[in-house]
C-alpha cells in the first residue's frame, strides 16, 4: 500500500508547534493505545525523565500536569509522538518550521538539530529553572486583547512603576501577553477594565516567562546546553527572538535558545517571515489549536490545520 503524501497543490508546508498552555488530561492517550511508534516514544520519555510522564499526561496524577516541570515535557513529547505517526502516514516535505516558546524545541527536534533524548532532558532543566526562577506567588502574566503592538507597549510602560513588567509574547496584531511582578500585572489589568478597545485577561500562570526575571533559569540552561551536540537542520527553523532562521553554528543555536528565556516571543513576526518565504499551509502539530487560531488573527486568508490527535492525522486529507 502506498502511503499518501500531502497534496502538492497546497504548495509549501511549514510545521508549527505549540507551547505551554495547550496541555490537557488524557493527552496522547489515543496515540499510546493505537500506535506502537508513539507508545515506544512515551516509554522512552519515562526512562529519560526517571518518572512516569505518561501517567501524568493521562491525568492519573491529579493536577500534576499543570505544573511547569511536567507541562513542558508533556507538550514536547506529545508533539513528537504526533509527528512520528504523521510521518508514517503522510510523508512530509516541510520547507521550514517554528514553535511558540517551548514549541521551538519541538521544531528544532523535527528539523534534526536536536535529538529527542537531548531535547527532552534540556527541556527538563529549562522547566525546572523557569519554575524556580522567582519566589512562588510573586509573578503573573496577562493577555492584552485589542491594542496594537505599539499601544500595548505604551500601556506596559505606563503601569510598570518600580516593578518588572514586560511584553512577553507578540502573538497577533491585537494580542500581546505581558509578564512580570504580580503587583504590576494586576495594576495593568485593573487599569484597563473600563477601556472600550482593550481587554486584559489574567493567565493561569504564576511565573513571569520571557522576561528578565527568568535570568536564573537562563543560567541553568546555558550550563545544560554546553553538553548538547547539535545536528544539521533538514529545513530552516524560525527563531522566536528575532523571527529569522536559526544559524548553522552550534554557538548561534545555543545563544538563541538561552536568549529566548528572557526575551519576548515574536510569534506574529515568525509567521510573517514564513509567509514571506512562500509558506502556504501551516500544520500545527501538538495538543490544542492555539496557534491555528492565532493564524486567522494574523492573516485571514492563511491555510492552517491542527493535528492534535490520531483523528486529526486521519482527517488530514479531508481538511486539505
Amino acid at each position: 500500500m502506498t502511503t499518501p503524501a500531502i497534496p502538492q497543490e497546497h504548495g509549501s508546508v511549514a510545521l508549527i508547534f505549540p507551547g505551554q498552555g495547550s496541555q490537557f488530561a488524557g493527552m496522547a492517550k489515543d496515540l499510546a493505545e493505537e500506535s506502537a511508534t508513539a507508545r515506544a516514544l512515551l516509554e522512552r520519555a519515562d526512562d529519560i525523565l526517571g518518572y512516569s510522564l505518561s501517567r501524568i499526561m493521562a491525568g492519573e496524577r491529579g493536577d500534576e500536569l499543570n505544573r511547569t516541570v511536567h507541562t513542558q515535557p508533556a507538550v514536547f513529547v506529545h508533539s513528537m509522538a504526533l509527528l512520528e505517526v504523521l510521518r508514517e502516514r503522510h510523508p512530509l516535505n516541510p520547507v521550514m518550521a517554528a514553535g511558540h516558546s517551548l514549541g521551538e524545541y519541538s521544531a528544532l527536534c523535527a528539523a534534526g538539530v536536536l535529538d529527542f533524548d537531548e531535547a527532552l532532558d534540556t527541556i527538563r532543566v529549562r522547566a525546572e529553572g523557569m519554575d524556580n526562577a522567582q519566589p512562588p506567588g510573586t509573578c503573573a502574566m496577562a493577555a492584552l486583547l485589542g491594542p496594537s503592538r505599539e499601544e500595548a507597549l505604551k500601556i506596559v510602560e505606563t503601569h510598570r512603576g518600580d516593578h518588572v513588567l514586560e511584553a512577553a509574547n507578540f502573538n497577533a496584531p491585537d494580542q500581546v501577553v505581558v509578564s512580570g511582578h504580580l503587583e504590576a500585572v494586576g495594576r495593568l489589568v485593573e487599569a484597563v477594565k473600563n477601556e472600550k478597545r482593550t481587554r486584559a485577561v489574567m493567565l493561569p500562570v504564576s511565573s513571569a516567562f520571557h522576561t528578565t526575571l527568568m535570568e536564573p533559569a537562563r543560567e541553568a540552561l546555558v550550563a545544560r546546553l554546553e553538553r548538547v551536540v547539535l545536528g544539521n537542520a533538514s529545513f530552516p527553523v524560525i527563531a522566536n527572538v528575532n523571527a529569522k532562521p536559526y544559524p548553522d553554528s552550534a554557538h548561534g543555536v545555543k545563544q538563541r535558545l538561552t536568549a529566548q528565556l528572557v526575551s519576548p516571543v515574536l510569534w506574529e513576526d515568525c509567521v510573517r517571515t514564513m509567509r514571506a518565504n512562500g509558506v502556504e499551509l501551516f500544520l500545527e502539530v501538538g495538543p490544542g489549536k492555539v496557534l491555528t487560531g492565532l493564524m486567522k488573527r494574523i492573516e485571514r486568508t492563511v491555510s492552517a490545520a491542527s493535528i492534535a490527535d490520531l483523528a486529526g492525522i486521519s482527517s488530514l486529507g479531508a481538511q486539505l
